[in-house]
């Protein structure tokens, strides 16, 4: 099943409910902002504010470079300092947070193509376009480069299993970076759930959640997507092979089961509808001592997209009010936060947002 235009409209209608809209590119699917926002993380589908370089906040918004090691990439932070936050991008570009969207697939064969399509649809409306978000349908490509569409199936479906879910997810340089993760956690350690893991930096912007507390076991999951080919077997042993993951899923298109009982599947039916089916053996490559290291670095990583529910001068304040110094290093950033409790974060989190952002 190659995932076209007319395809796309289907498959994100019949699984999210989003309201089908006719533009002059087409038909599209009008979104709220922060569903608009959290897809263009996932895909890098492009909001048009210009047709050459639509903006994307995807890949900019990263915290580590691997697994179990604190060293930042430039992302969330940028040595010491807030940087790439949404609160930051929403001062920038206001569009972002202030009305419904619209998601455009639009197919082409080279980017000149489609630089003379989105510039001719700009060029057409009266309004700024601001509220469209592309995205690229590559026929050129094999699968037409929708990967990370299925990434984002994949996550949508995931994270309502009470899962914080994540893609491109930093592992380690030589096991690779996972298209998908799911984490799910007691909730006595970690009372989040059912979000992407950067949505919990939206916290200041108004998306909220409600959380299903429960008290299941820890859980974590990963998965590979393919859609120019169905092999995933070699990536989804070298993720298993950390040790970290109790399931593994093949996340394709049409792929009809999976190419080892270890592995589940995640894949479309006839009628368009995402189908997940849990592989047969699990648990087969965890080992604990390993997991437990990994799940308090996940407690960890999450307070970092916490902390950038605020701007950097409140972060700087609340660093020394907790420390009397002021902050030299980054090693001095990653004590800290990791020393915080939720419970700290969000109460401060809940003191600056009172007169709003």
């Amino acid at each position: 099943m190659e995932i076209d235009s007319e395809l796309f409209i289907k498959i994100l209608h019949v699984n999210f409910k989003f309201e089908i809209v006719d533009t002059d590119l087409g038909k599209g699917l009008k979104v709220d902002p922060f569903t608009a926002f959290i897809y263009s993380c996932v895909t890098g589908a492009g909001y048009l504010d210009n047709p050459a370089y639509p903006f994307t906040p995807k890949g900019i918004m990263k915290v580590f470079y691997s697994a179990l090691d604190y060293r930042f990439v430039t992302g969330i932070f940028d040595n010491t300092s807030l940087k790439n936050t949404p609160l930051n991008l929403h001062k920038a570009k206001k569009f972002l947070f202030n009305s419904d969207k619209i998601i455009v697939p639009v197919e082409f064969d080279s980017e000149r193509e489609l630089q003379k399509i989105l510039s001719d649809f700009i060029s057409k409306q009266k309004q700024p376009t601001e509220n469209f978000v592309i995205q690229r349908i590559e026929k050129s490509k094999n699968g037409n480069g929708m990967e990370p569409f299925l990434e984002y199936l994949a996550c949508e479906t995931i994270r309502r299993d009470n899962f914080i879910v994540e893609s491109q997810v930093p592992l380690s340089h030589s096991k690779g970076s996972p298209d998908f993760a799911g984490y799910r956690f007691n909730s006595v350690s970690v009372p989040f759930n059912s979000v992407h893991i950067f949505e919990l930096a939206l916290i200041r912007l108004g998306l909220s959640r409600s959380c299903v507390h429960t008290s299941l076991s820890n859980r974590f999951i990963v998965g590979e997507a393919k859609t120019s080919t169905t092999d995933m077997k070699n990536q989804l042993e070298k993720y298993l092979s950390t040790n970290f993951f109790n399931e593994a899923y093949e996340i394709h298109s049409s792929k009809i089961s999976p190419a080892e009982t270890v592995f589940g599947l995640i894949t479309l039916d006839k009628k368009y509808r995402v189908v997940l089916t849990p592989p047969r053996e699990k648990d087969t490559f965890v080992l604990p001592e390993k997991q437990s290291k990994y799940r308090d670095w996940l407690e960890n990583y999450i307070k970092y997209y916490l902390i950038a529910n605020l701007t950097n001068d409140e972060f700087v304040t609340f660093y020394q009010e907790k420390n009397k110094r002021k902050i030299s290093s980054s090693h001095d950033v990653v004590t800290f936060i990791n020393s915080l409790s939720y419970e700290d974060i969000l109460t401060k989190i809940t003191e600056v947002s009172y007169g709003s952002v």
